[in-house]
């Protein structure tokens, strides 16, 4: 009789087991991946880079601050990353480094051609750079370029496209002037419609020519001046960008979800700051 009895208690815990795990395995899982730790991505903004000291500033920072930033963020363990590596993290859940952050170059500055990319190449570090288009076409036809004023050609983004160290991605062709509308914000009483036809139109425009010229096309949109209205963006995924960048100042802290790469946060790195009280704000 006992035989038996232990038999049955035997039989009704390995039951018990089998059930546990075939009704709580897909939970525990669930609650795994819910439960992933957030990313946290700061990313700095730069703008045109000069030797001329009297030149620096807000916007302008010298060769060797961007020098001295690589230098100090490696030293703190930070590892850059692009716009397809973010978004290959959101959509394709490939995994980042462990402390990323993003270099960010505005414009389409040929100082960027001529001072950063050579640090690049020096530090194996990667960066973005946001062009506009109406400067670039100026820039090409023109020529003569010199690094205290001219942008990049087309010549040199299709250079830069091939380059492991940069990425290329949209700032507008012709939003980055100073007119009527303030970058590509609707204007009072501008119709949905009117004003689709004329984001279309423009940056629409600096997509096909960039995959005209290299065969890539940009999937991040940076705005220009930042401003940003709900209607943008509406517009910008109907057109196929993936993510946007913006001027609002913040460390980006991110789940995965893909609506989070939209009007991500960056910090606009100024002269005449120390790497310590720069970057001591909002880094680890």
């Amino acid at each position: 009789m006992l035989s038996i009895k232990v038999k049955n208690a035997v039989a009704i815990i390995l039951c018990s087991i089998i059930i546990f795990f075939a009704v709580y395995s897909p939970a525990m899982e669930v609650i795994s991946a819910a439960t992933k730790p957030s990313v946290r991505l700061p990313i700095i903004m730069y703008h045109h880079v000069l030797n001329d000291k009297s030149k620096l500033g807000k916007y302008i920072v010298s060769p060797k601050e961007i020098e001295k930033d690589i230098i100090y963020l490696k030293e703190q363990g930070y590892t850059t990353i692009v716009m397809e590596d973010l978004i290959n993290y959101v959509k394709n859940d490939i995994a980042l480094p462990e402390k990323p952050i993003m270099l960010t170059f505005d414009d389409g500055y040929y100082s960027n051609y001529t001072y950063v990319l050579p640090l690049l190449e020096k530090y194996d570090v990667k960066a973005v750079i946001s062009v506009t288009g109406g400067y670039v076409q100026r820039s090409t036809e023109e020529g003569n370029l010199n690094p205290a004023y001219s942008y990049l050609t087309w010549d040199l983004i299709n250079e830069l496209v091939n380059s492991p160290y940069i990425e290329i991605q949209n700032h507008s062709y012709a939003m980055h002037e100073i007119c009527e509308r303030k970058g590509c914000l609707i204007m009072k009483g501008e119709s949905y419609e009117k004003y689709t036809e004329e984001m279309v139109n423009d940056i629409g425009k600096l997509q096909n020519i960039i995959e005209e010229k290299t065969g890539y096309r940009p999937t991040t949109f940076t705005y220009p001046f930042g401003f940003v209205c709900k209607e943008g963006n509406e517009v910008l995924r109907k057109m196929g960008f993936i993510a946007t960048l913006s001027c609002y100042e913040g460390v980006n802290i991110l789940s995965g979800k893909e609506e989070e790469l939209f009007e991500l946060k960056r910090f606009n790195r100024p002269s005449g700051i120390s790497q310590k009280k720069f970057f001591g704000k909002f880094i680890e």
